[in-house]
């Protein structure tokens, strides 16, 4: 199942190719501290994005997302499902889609970014 964009405060957010049109609807989590659990799951430790409404993803995470395999994608959603109260498969399959999202943006040399919307 296919989470739909969250709707936290108002506020909405997307996983998107900076210059596609490909995206990726967050769903209803904090995207900000999923980025900073996924990195370190990862092995890789950053700081918290920055509260901007269009921000690009590390680098180093975008590359992570690139290269993780099943198993290594299963590790991440164990450990990430439970923090934000999401189901192991959906969890999974929402990293899935991210890294598909990456593979795209790093095939057009361009960034995965995430835009964080309030509506009007």
């Amino acid at each position: 199942m296919r989470r739909g964009p969250s709707d936290q405060g108002g506020v909405l957010s997307t996983f998107f190719v900076r210059n596609g049109t490909e995206s990726v609807a967050v769903g209803d989590y904090d995207p900000r501290a999923a980025v900073v659990v996924w990195h370190e799951v990862f092995n890789e430790v950053w700081a918290p994005l920055p509260d901007d409404n269009v921000v690009e993803l590390p680098e180093a995470l975008v590359a992570q997302l690139v290269k993780a395999d099943p198993a290594r994608m299963h590790d991440v959603a164990l450990s990430w499902a439970p923090l934000v109260g999401m189901g192991f498969h959906e969890a999974f399959a929402h990293l899935v889609e991210l890294s598909s999202l990456a593979r795209t943006a790093v095939s057009r040399a361009d960034t995965v970014c995430l835009e964080v919307t309030s509506p009007a």
